[in-house]
């Protein structure tokens, strides 16, 4: 494993989001994709709901060859930059193999407090979420396998997204729970890939995640969202 950071540099020639760790070892192509894709994407970071807000977003590495999955732990700053803006965040970047990255997942997930764990766990298999899940068409098969992305949405605070990303890190470490739901083999779990690429807090639905969580008022007209409170 290798741990990058992202910062926003506001000293010398070159201000603006770089990797302030070493970056020895890892492919120039790699880094470029890494600094692209770290951070969640949305303009309302710099609202103060968010500044102290944490948001996890998964993607694989596979331009390398190598097999290796990005996880960015990417926190809100108090930072304000040369023209005064807010918004600004860190990010800590681990590059696992898909083995470590799974187990890194699962390790997150136990170290959510066990009761949000259940909550979500009920709510996985509840009824109203098979149905959300379905395809209105076709009740036999997953409405997820017609969409390029998943958005799950909630009213944002700091606690009830403990509960959001206990229900993604559900989703992307147990495939029983989607197998379950509509009665898929595992293959064709659309969430089975440890390596999914996710974002459990983004800002706006255009962000770049398979599965992505944004708070309601984030979301756009048109776009359609599974609410899970």
């Amino acid at each position: 494993m290798q741990t990058l950071t992202l910062d926003y540099v506001l000293e010398g020639r070159q201000r603006g989001y770089q990797f302030t760790s070493p970056t020895t070892g890892v492919p120039p192509e790699m880094l470029k994709h890494i600094w692209r894709s770290a951070m969640p994407r949305g303009k309302a970071w710099g609202d103060p709901r968010f500044r102290g807000a944490s948001s996890l977003k998964c993607f694989t590495l596979d331009e390398s060859g190598r097999g290796r999955v990005a996880a960015c732990e990417v926190s809100g700053t108090d930072q304000v930059d040369e023209l005064g803006r807010t918004g600004i965040r860190r990010a800590r970047i681990h590059i696992f193999t898909f083995e470590q990255h799974a187990a890194y997942l699962t390790a997150r997930l136990e170290a959510i407090p066990a009761a949000i764990t259940q909550e979500a766990e009920r709510k996985l298999r509840s009824r109203d979420w098979e149905l959300l899940f379905r395809k209105h068409s076709d009740a036999r098969r997953p409405a997820t396998l017609w969409k390029p992305q998943t958005i799950l949405v909630s009213d944002y605070t700091p606690e009830k997204w403990q509960f959001v990303e206990a229900c993604l890190l559900l989703l992307v470490t147990r495939s029983t729970f989607l197998t379950n739901l509509i009665e898929l083999t595992p293959k064709l779990n659309p969430f089975a890939d440890k390596a999914l690429a996710f974002t459990t807090l983004a800002l706006d639905p255009d962000d770049d995640g398979r599965l992505i969580a944004l708070p309601t008022d984030r979301t756009a007209k048109g776009i359609p969202v599974i609410r899970i409170d």
